[in-house]
């Protein structure tokens, strides 16, 4: 069973799509965009400030699927201009710290827009953690005589 997630804290989609879209325990974000929720438009004028902006509305997507950042486990991450690895890279890393989730980075057509991010996380877990649910069953599995 699926069921869209959807917050006005995040860009709303500008075409046919979900924000995202829980599974189970699984939540898949669809690509965001430096869209600034607030405005409508993108504010953002550096590669590092858009990918700060894209990586911030896919996590307010999450904490409203019942995720937070660090349960994202994978990112694909779209640049227009390979150009601009090195900074998004810095953007990146300042946003997750020292506990990456697996990514791929690959040059697109974007258009006008310089950078688009999808991800997957985990509802209730964090990368290396276990799952609330699993903890849970343990719980109960202890307390059976």
């Amino acid at each position: 069973m699926k069921s869209a997630i959807r917050t006005d804290k995040a860009p709303q989609p500008a075409a046919a799509y979900a924000q995202a879209v829980a599974s189970g325990d699984l939540i898949f974000v669809s690509g965001q965009v430096a869209t600034n929720p607030a405005t409508g438009t993108i504010d953002a004028v550096t590669i590092e400030d858009q990918v700060t902006q894209v990586l911030s509305n896919i996590e307010a997507i999450i904490l409203a699927a019942g995720g937070s950042k660090e349960s994202i486990v994978r990112c694909g991450v779209f640049l227009a201009d390979l150009a601009d690895f090195a900074a998004m890279n810095r953007a990146y890393k300042e946003f997750f710290g020292d506990s990456f989730p697996a990514r791929t980075t690959v040059q697109a057509g974007l258009g006008t827009l310089r950078v688009e991010i999808d991800a997957i996380a985990v509802r209730g877990k964090s990368r290396g953690g276990k799952s609330r649910s699993s903890a849970r069953r343990k719980e109960k599995t202890q307390k059976r005589p």
